[in-house]
Order: structure tokens, then sequence, then C-alpha cells
């Protein structure tokens, strides 16, 4: 009897053991859940879907929102719903209120920790893995060694066929290679600047890309975009292979504007929100909050050497910033307008910017001081760009596409083949002008004659 005493109350305190256990177990089902339905569900549900995101299911919460995942699993530091919560990172949740308790707080910190178990028979989600770290071991200023990086076996399939066109208003060339970049509904195509033709297509899943980059060696490129007053964020990707390689950013509009550094390190981005923020693309943390605009986040710019960033806005404000301290260098007045474009000189020693009030302003970076200022397009300038050579080329509303001495003396106005470019562009070369349009069209013209030589087709 004794013995079966024993043996009863030893079946007793290992059940015991095993109940504990399995009462230890943090999961989405009894623990979250309810977390959610009391402080999020409002904003995050199937319905609603705030910035995409549904914390509602299990499922959904695990997919994220319109920007990628908001949950690292086993790394509460590094999910983006932590960082929300918590109140350290934008858009705080609960949108324009204090912090949930710290209780809840605890309780979904030792969910992520504990891989995100959906229910106590669950099983715990594997580890996130850490962002590729893209960032260079050297300064890369001048042209790298090497063939120029060109697309491969890219696929050619529009992701996207419209009857009609849209304004285009992302376009870029690389710095090196024949390439030209344009931002098309919903997906990128890339094109052989001197052929002409066609190289591939990138998908942009995350809504309508406003604005492409090329990284400083031409080896990446940078779209920023999003769905207007819903979501935004920044893609870049391998330009060899097409692969992305990583997505930042979780803003709650379109972001307009992004750069990245010419060592890869980071990643600048602005919009609606008039914050500039200054991403790490080693571990995606959020280095600057840069608060200084009072509108609209326009146009943002990396010196070629790295060492500054050029931001404006639509008042009209200019600044140039530290990118490793987030302090500002200078500020730069004079526009009497939103300022549509800035472009570094390949020296990093000037900065042209262009502005609906019709003029484009040359500043020079060791004072922060103007140097000069032209009327280039009387109704207003939508796009200036440098070339490798002192030379720029405008566009405004007058319809003109432009090239310029570095003293602000005209060159010559191309060919007259648009009513309203809004972005034009130099070839690696400078041989060649591309300029995109209102109407949807990207024309290329002779940047010697003026000459009108052919088009590219946004829309395949």
């Amino acid at each position: 009897m004794s013995a079966l005493r024993v043996h009863l109350w030893s079946s007793v305190v290992i059940f015991a053991a095993l109940t504990s256990r399995a009462d230890d177990k943090i999961t989405y089902q009894d623990h979250v859940l309810p977390i959610i339905q009391a402080r999020c569900a409002k904003c995050h549900n199937e319905d609603k879907k705030k910035a995409d995101l549904d914390l509602t299911s299990y499922r959904s919460a695990l997919k994220g929102s319109g920007s990628g995942a908001v949950l690292v699993s086993g790394n509460p530091d590094g999910s983006k719903l932590m960082k929300s919560i918590l109140q350290t990172e934008e858009p705080f949740m609960p949108a324009n209120q204090g912090k949930i308790p710290d209780k809840d707080i605890d309780m979904i910190r030792k969910w992520i920790q504990g891989g995100l178990l959906e229910n106590a028979t669950g099983k715990a989600v594997a580890a996130g893995k850490s962002r590729t770290d893209f960032t260079l071991v050297s300064s890369s200023t001048g042209k790298p060694e090497g063939p120029p990086p060109m697309p491969t076996n890219l696929p050619a399939t529009a992701v996207l066929h419209t009857a009609r066109t849209t304004a285009i208003t992302g376009l870029a060339a690389s710095p090196w290679a024949p390439l030209v970049a344009v931002a098309g509904q919903k997906q990128i195509l890339l094109f052989d600047s001197d052929k002409l033709s066609t190289l591939g297509i990138l998908p942009f899943t995350e809504g309508q890309p406003v604005d492409v980059k090329f990284s400083w060696n031409g080896k990446l490129l940078l779209a920023c975009g999003g769905i207007g007053a819903k979501s935004g964020c920044v893609v870049a990707w391998d330009i060899t292979s097409g692969k992305k390689l990583v997505t930042l950013g979780s803003e709650y509009d379109t972001v307009i504007a992004a750069d990245i550094r010419p060592d890869l390190s980071q990643v600048a981005l602005g919009g609606p929100s008039r914050i500039v923020k200054i991403w790490s693309t080693k571990n995606a943390d959020l280095e600057h909050k840069l608060k200084k605009h009072t509108d609209w986040v326009t146009a943002i710019a990396f010196s070629p050497n790295g060492q500054m960033l050029a931001t404006a806005d639509r008042n009209g404000g200019i600044s140039i910033w530290d990118p490793d301290s987030g302090q500002e260098l200078f500020t730069l007045g004079g526009h009497k307008s939103s300022v549509t474009a800035l472009s570094w000189r390949s020296d990093s020693r000037l900065l042209a910017s262009s502005s609906e009030d019709g003029t484009v302003k040359i500043w020079e970076t060791d004072e922060g001081k103007r140097t000069k200022s032209w009327t280039a397009h009387g109704a207003g300038v939508l796009s200036v760009r440098y070339a490798h050579a002192d030379r720029l080329v405008t566009c405004g509303r007058d319809g003109a596409v432009s090239l310029w001495d570095g003293n602000g003396s005209k060159v010559r106005d191309l060919e007259k083949s648009c009513d309203l470019p809004l972005r034009a562009s130099f070839s690696s070369d400078d041989a060649r002008i591309f300029a995109s349009d209102f109407d949807g069209r990207v024309l290329a013209w002779n940047a010697s004659t003026g000459k009108r030589i052919g088009s590219l087709n946004a829309n395949p």
C-alpha cells in the first residue's frame, strides 16, 4: 500500500510538472490574441488592415504588413511590432495613445522570444535570420574596378499592362553601365541605354513605385513607393541577378524620396510624414529620425563621397546632414516653392537643386552658401541632374528639356517631344539624355545635337 501511494504520488508530481510546462508556454491563441483584441483589433483587423496589417489571426500576424514581416521569431528587439508597441519607433501603436500596459508588452515579448507558438501543441517558428549585410569594405568614390554590372537573364514579362499609361516620376541611369531604370506600373523596367531595348522587369509588389536610384557603384537598384495613405517602403535589388536584398521602412503613406549611401551602409527615406529616416542596411535598425522639415520630404540625395546627406521639402527648405551623427551641417534657404530634385556634382563639392519657383540653384558645401542661381523654366523646374562632367540637364512645366553648362548658361534645348517632362537624366557616358513624361512615355535624345533618337517602352 505504501509503495502504491509512492507510485501515485510520483505520478501526480510528474503530471503536475508536465502541466506546469504546458502552462508556461506563451501562445498566440491563449495569451496574445486577447491582448490584440483589446488593444489593436480596432485598426488591424481583417476588414480594416491599417498598413495592410491584420493581427487578429495567427497566419496574418506572421505574414506582416504591406512593408514586410513585423515579427522575428526569437528576436523581440528586432521585431517591428515590439518597437511599435514600445513606441520607440514609428508607427506608434496604439496610434495617438499611450503605451499598452507593461504586463501586455512583457507577454508579447515572451511570446516572440519563445518562438511565436500558435497554441500549446504548436511548433516554434524557426528563428529569424539576420538580414544581408551588403556594406562595402572600402570607400566607393570613383568608378569601381571591373566591368560595370548589368542584368543577366532577368524576367522580361510585364507584371501589369494597361490600356492607358500614367505619369512616370521615377527615372535613373546607372553611373557606369549602359542601363536605365524606369518606375512603371507596379514594376521597375530596366533598359539598355545604347540599344533602347528591354533587359528585365522587377516586380514592385509593395504598391506603386515613385522613384528609383542606383547605388554609386551601380550594383544595387533602389525603389521607393507604396500605397497612398496606407503603406510605404524602400526596396533594394541586386542589379545583376534581380534578387531582392532588403525592404526597409514601414510607413503609413507612400515613400516619395529615398537614396542609398555610397558605401551601402544606410538608406535614407522620406515623404508625407515630414520626417527623414536613416536605416542601417547591416541590421535593419532605424539609426536617425531627422525632424527639421515642415512639409512633405520631396528629395533625398547622399553625396558621392558619402560624407553628407541632402534633403528637401515642399516648402522650399533644404538641409545638409552628417549621416553618421544625424546632425545638421547646413540650412540652405532661398527657394520660394517646393524643391523637386537634388543632384550632387561627382566631386561632392557642389549640390544642385530645382524648384517649382522656376529656378535652379547651386550650393557649395564648404560653408553651405549659394554660388549660382538662374531661372531655368519659368513655370517651374521639375528635375535637375548633373552629368559626370560639369553639365546639367533640367526639365520643366514649359515642356522643355534643357542642357546647361556648370555656370548656368544654356547649351541647348532638346528637340521638343513632350508636353510635360517630369524627370531627366544622362546616360552613363553622358552621350544621351533620357526623360519621362506625364503621359507615361520615356524619350531619348542625343546630348551633342539635341535631336531625338528614340524611346523606351514603359508599358510592355
